[in-house]
């Protein structure tokens, strides 16, 4: 029998969630390289992000700046309200700190010019952000 702390550390449990399929693709192929990430799911708006999240209880969501559907208002508190202790990750696309209003309130923020080992870092740093 294997002893299953021998493993090592069970991987986050990540959602993607971005309205460019070839960029979410991108993501959940970079995202487990190394172990330390496990993508779950990954939708391409925010109401199919919620239906997944509140199904595969994520730990931490990587989500774009740039989402435009009518759900991107709110969309923080409403994932967190559907995953207590849901951690969040924004991509964004320019150099200001945090993005558009309707996505303030993340644990983190990264712009989207990362390097591979930069996201995946940025993803283990926001998961271990303290909830508020």
């Amino acid at each position: 029998m294997t002893d299953p702390a021998a493993a090592g550390p069970i991987p986050l449990r990540v959602l993607v969630v971005d309205p460019d399929d070839r960029i979410r693709e991108s993501i959940t192929r970079l995202l487990p390289i190394g172990g330390r990430c496990a993508v779950v799911g990954s939708a391409a708006g925010t109401l199919e992000a919620v239906a997944l999240a509140a199904t595969l209880e994520p730990q931490i969501a990587v989500i774009d700046s740039r989402l435009d559907d009518e759900c991107a208002e709110g969309f923080i508190p409403t994932l967190r309200s559907t995953v207590p202790g849901i951690r969040v990750l924004v991509l964004n696309w320019d150099a200001a700190t945090e993005p558009v209003t309707s996505l303030r309130g993340a644990d983190a923020y990264i712009r989207k010019t990362f390097r591979p080992h930069e996201l995946i870092d940025a993803v283990i740093s926001a998961a271990r952000v303290p909830a508020a």
